[in-house]
């Protein structure tokens, strides 16, 4: 009796269990695309406080804030012959490191970007 239930309970321990699990129940992959931005300045130092707002063909779909990393992310859906670009404002004015120049950067190609602003003068 104990070798009836010994190999099913080696199957679920050692792992093999989940990734058949994994396999059919997890998320599809073309229904997460992850776009990590990272703002920095021209010392590679982070800015928190940041508002990042993403584009999808031109149509705002989303917004957030950078953290004490500089660091924001969205998920989107994957689609063919869609645009992805973000909007980087500085809405803190002198706080968190000075004023910095807006800036736009398509991430349509990419899963990661670090982005460097420049200060105004």
């Amino acid at each position: 009796m104990i070798s009836f239930f010994k190999k099913p309970l080696h199957y679920i321990l050692t792992g093999s269990f989940s990734v058949v699990f994994a396999a059919c129940y997890g998320a599809p992959m073309n229904l997460e695309n992850p776009k990590l931005i990272k703002a920095t300045d021209g010392n590679s130092t982070p800015i928190k406080g940041l508002k990042v707002s993403l584009f999808e063909n031109r149509l705002n779909i989303n917004e957030a804030y950078t953290d004490q990393d500089g660091s924001v992310e969205f998920y989107v859906q994957q689609k063919e012959m869609y645009d992805y670009e973000v909007t980087i404002e500085d809405v803190d004015g002198e706080e968190n490191g000075g004023e910095f120049i807006n800036k736009d950067v398509n991430v349509t190609e990419t899963s990661f970007v670090e982005v460097v602003l420049e200060k105004k003068n």
